[in-house]
C-alpha cells in the first residue's frame, strides 16, 4: 500500500507517520542507514578525541603539579645546603681573618693555628673540619685533632690547580670517622699580609636525610652533584662519589646553561624513568638535584586514564549498539512496509485514508473498484464525490458522510452500508464500510475499508425472491389441502355421520354390545369431522378471504379459548381497508404462531390481541403475562429459548418480504410482546377506515 509513500508528496500538515519521533517516515531511503553509520562513526571519533584530549590535559596538569612540587623540594634542599656551606665556609674565613691579623699562616705556631681553627668549630656537627692552605703550609683542624704539614694531603691535590675562587673537591672518607662521607670545599682568601691561599671546610651532608624524610612523598631522590658530574651527596651513600657525567638527563640539565630546569630520563640512582629538577647552587659549582619516579608521579593519572578510556569505550560501544539497533529497526520497518504495501495492494477490498473529509491516499483495489485512473486520482476527493446525491434512506450523501466521519472520530470506529458510484461510468453499487479513527500529533485521520457487496446483495435478493415464492407456494398448498380436506374428506365424514345416525335409529334390533360399538363409531366420526374442519381452517381460514383479518383473528382467539381456557383480550377493529390479501395472510400467520407459543410455553393466564390501523401502517401485537424472555435474550426470536424454531423465523421473513418488521421483547410486567408492523399499500384509505372504527 502506498499510504506512506504518498505522504511524502503531501504538505507537511498532511504527512503523518506513527514513526515520526524517529525523524523519518517508513519510506526513508536506504541512505538513512549510511547516515546513521556515519553519525555513529563521527560520534565515536568525537568521544575518542575528547578522551585523548582529556587524558593529555590531565597529563600536563599532573606534570605541571610535579614540577611545582620538585621546585619546592629543590628550593628547600638548596636553602638547607646553602646554610650548611655558609656555616662551614664562614667559620673557615673567620679563622683565616684572625690568623691573618696575627701575622699570617706562615708565622704562627702550630698551637696558635690549632687554637684559631678549633675556636671557629662552633657550628653544626655537619662542619667536620676547618683548614687553611697556601704555598708553604697546610693546616686542618677538627674537634679532636690538628693536621699541620707543608703540603696538602692527596685529597686536596685538585685545590692547587683550581681556576675559580671556589673549589669543591671529590667526596672522601671523613679523617675522623672513616665511615662518613665529607666533601672538601674551599674559597680563595688572604692567609697573610702578602700571601693568598685557601680557607675551607670538610662538610658532611648527612643532614640531608631529614629533608629526604620531609619530601619523601614528593621526591624519591635528592642529592648534590658537581658541575663535573660527581655525586657529592645522595639519599643513598652508596652512590656518593660516583660520576653521572655520561647520564643523558644530566647532560640535558647542564645544557641549559647552568640555569637549571626539569628533565625526564633514566634515573641516576634507580633503574627507572625519573623526573628530575636540577638547580645550580648560587656561588658554588654544585647542582641541587631532586627527582621522583615517573611511575609514582603518573600512577593516579594512569588510573584516571584507564577509567577515561573505559568510559569512552563503553560510550562508543553504546553508540555502536544503538546505531546497529536503529539500523536493524529501520531495515525491519522498510521490510514490513514493503510486505504491507504488497499485502494491502493485493487485497480484494478498497482502502482509503481520510484527513478531515478528504481522501489523502488509496490502494490499487480502491482505484479499480471506483473506476479511477490510479491511486493518486483519489487524493483530494471527498466521499460524496464517489457517491450518488442521495443514499437509499433519502438523506443527502454529503450530510450523512460527515455524520459518519464524526461518529467514527467520537467512538473510534463504525461499520455501515453505503451506496457508492463509479467515477468512470456513474454506475452505483452497494458497499460495506469499516471506518476507523486514528489520532496522532493533534491530527485526526480516518481509515476506510470498503467491501463491494453487490454480489451479496444480489444473492440476498434472489434468496428473498425464492423465500417469497416458497411462502406463496406454501400458502397455495395449504389452501389446496384445506379445501380438499373440507370438500372431500370432510364430506365423506359427514356422510359417514349421516349413515351412522340412520343406523342408530334402527338400533333396536342390535344387541347391547352392538349399541356400544355403534356409539363409539359415532363419537369417532364426529371427532374426525371436527379435527378435519379445524385443520382445514388452520391451513387457510375461509374467514380470512370472506370476512377479513379481524374476523379471522376472532375465530383464532375463540379456538384458543376453547382449547386452553385462556382469557382472551381482544382489541380488533371491525375492518381494515388498504390491506392486501398477502398482508392479511402474513399478519394472520404471525398471530397463529404467537398464540401457539403462548399456549405451549408462557404459562400465562391471559393473552391480548391488538390490531391497530395507523395512517401509514398496520400494527399487530400479541401480549401475554407469562415467563417472558430469558435473561440476556435479544429480540431475535430465533436466537434461543421458547421462540426457537422455524415458525417465528418464517414469520419474520414473511413480514420482511412485505417491507415490515417483527420484534419480540419482554414487557415490564414480565410477559412477552410480539409486534408486527407493515406499511399499508393504500395509507389514505387505511386512515379513513381507522376513523370509522374509532367512531
Amino acid at each position: 500500500m502506498r499510504l506512506r509513500r504518498s505522504f511524502r508528496s503531501l504538505p507537511r500538515a498532511q504527512a503523518w507517520s506513527p514513526f515520526a519521533p524517529l525523524g523519518a517516515s517508513l519510506g526513508a531511503p536506504l541512505a538513512l542507514s549510511w547516515v546513521l553509520l556515519a553519525y555513529a562513526a563521527v560520534a565515536v571519533i568525537a568521544v575518542c578525541a575528547f578522551a585523548a584530549l582529556r587524558i593529555h590535559d590531565d597529563y600536563l596538569e599532573v606534570m605541571e603539579a610535579e614540577r611545582v612540587n620538585l621546585r619546592g623540594a629543590a628550593a628547600a634542599l638548596t636553602s638547607a645546603t646553602q646554610s650548611m656551606l655558609y656555616d662551614g665556609e664562614g667559620a673557615a674565613l673567620a679563622a683565616a681573618g684572625a690568623i691573618r691579623a696575627a701575622g699570617g699562616l706562615d708565622r704562627l705556631s702550630h698551637q696558635a693555628l690549632a687554637a684559631a681553627l678549633q675556636r671557629q668549630l662552633t657550628g653544626g656537627a655537619y662542619v667536620r673540619s676547618l683548614f687553611l692552605a697556601d704555598q708553604g703550609r697546610f693546616v686542618l683542624a677538627s674537634r679532636t685533632g690538628v693536621f699541620d704539614d707543608a703540603k696538602p694531603p692527596a685529597y686536596m691535590a685538585g685545590m692547587a690547580s683550581a681556576q675559580d675562587n671556589v673549589w669543591v673537591g671529590t667526596p672522601m672518607a671523613d679523617p675522623q670517622a672513616p665511615t662518613r662521607w665529607v666533601v672538601p670545599i674551599a674559597r680563595r682568601t688572604q692567609t697573610g699580609p702578602a700571601a693568598r691561599g685557601w680557607a675551607g671546610t670538610l662538610i658532611s651532608f648527612t643532614g640531608l636525610e631529614q629533608l629526604n624524610r620531609r619530601f619523601g612523598r614528593v621526591a624519591s631522590e635528592q642529592g648534590l652533584i658537581g658541575f663535573d658530574g660527581t655525586v657529592l651527596a645522595s639519599e643513598r651513600d652508596q652512590y656518593t662519589g660516583r660520576s653521572v657525567a655520561q647520564l643523558e638527563t644530566f647532560r640535558r640539565a647542564v645544557s641549559t646553561g647552568r640555569r637549571g630546569g626539569i628533565v625526564e630520563g633514566r634515573g641516576a640512582f634507580i633503574a627507572a624513568r625519573v623526573i628530575y629538577g636540577y638547580y645550580p647552587l648560587r656561588g658554588y659549582p654544585v647542582y641541587v638535584g631532586v627527582g621522583q619516579d615517573r611511575d609514582i608521579v603518573l600512577a593516579g593519572w594512569r588510573v584516571r586514564s584507564r577509567q577515561m578510556i573505559a568510559a569512552a569505550a563503553a560510550f562508543s560501544a553504546l553508540i555502536l549498539i544503538l546505531t546497529a539497533f536503529l539500523n536493524h529497526y529501520m531495515r525491519a520497518l522498510r521490510t514490513r512496509e514493503r510486505d504491507y504495501n504488497t499485502l494491502v495492494d493485493s487485497a480484494r477490498f478498497g482502502v482509503f485514508l481520510l484527513e478531515g473529509d478528504r481522501f489523502v491516499d488509496a490502494n490499487r483495489t480502491a482505484a479499480v473498484m471506483f473506476g479511477l485512473a490510479s491511486e493518486r486520482a483519489a487524493i483530494g476527493l471527498t466521499p460524496w464525490e464517489l457517491s450518488p446525491e442521495l443514499q437509499p434512506g433519502g438523506q443527502p450523501s454529503n450530510e450523512l458522510a460527515r455524520e459518519r466521519i464524526l461518529t467514527a472520530a467520537r467512538d473510534g470506529g463504525s461499520t455501515f452500508e453505503w451506496l457508492h458510484k463509479r467515477a468512470d461510468t456513474g454506475e452505483t453499487f452497494p458497499a460495506e464500510v469499516d471506518l476507523s479513527s486514528l489520532s496522532t500529533d493533534g491530527t485526526t485521520l480516518a481509515l476506510a475499508i470498503v467491501h463491494d457487496v453487490t454480489q451479496r446483495k444480489r444473492a440476498e435478493a434472489d434468496l428473498r425472491r425464492v423465500s417469497a415464492e416458497m411462502l406463496r407456494l406454501q400458502d397455495e398448498e395449504r389452501r389446496r389441502i384445506g379445501r380438499d380436506l373440507h370438500d372431500s374428506t370432510g364430506q365423506s365424514l359427514a356422510a359417514l355421520e349421516i349413515e351412522l345416525a340412520q343406523l342408530e335409529r334402527d338400533a333396536a334390533k342390535l344387541s347391547t354390545g352392538g349399541l356400544e360399538q355403534l356409539e363409539r363409531c359415532m363419537r369417532l366420526a364426529r371427532q374426525c369431522s371436527t379435527e378435519i374442519r379445524t385443520a382445514s381452517y388452520l391451513l387457510h381460514p375461509p374467514l380470512l378471504d370472506e370476512l377479513g383479518l379481524s374476523s379471522a383473528l376472532r375465530w383464532l382467539a375463540d379456538g384458543l379459548r376453547a382449547r386452553s381456557g385462556l382469557e382472551l383480550r381482544l382489541q380488533l377493529p371491525e375492518g381494515v381497508q388498504g390491506i392486501t390479501p398477502d398482508e392479511e395472510l402474513a399478519l394472520f400467520r404471525v398471530a397463529q404462531e404467537a398464540l401457539t407459543n403462548v399456549q405451549r410455553h408462557s404459562s400465562s393466564l391471559w393473552v391480548a390481541i391488538r390490531l391497530q390501523a395507523q395512517p401509514a401502517n398496520i400494527v399487530l401485537e400479541i401480549e401475554d403475562a407469562g415467563r417472558g424472555l430469558p435473561a440476556g435474550q435479544t429480540d431475535d426470536p430465533e436466537s434461543s429459548g421458547r421462540f426457537a424454531g422455524v415458525g417465528v423465523a418464517g414469520m419474520r421473513e414473511r413480514i420482511r418480504q412485505l417491507g415490515g418488521t417483527l420484534t419480540v421483547e419482554s414487557t415490564p410486567g414480565g410477559g412477552t410482546l410480539v409486534r408486527a408492523s407493515i406499511a399499508l399499500s393504500y395509507p389514505a384509505q387505511a386512515a379513513d377506515a381507522q376513523r370509522v372504527v374509532a367512531s
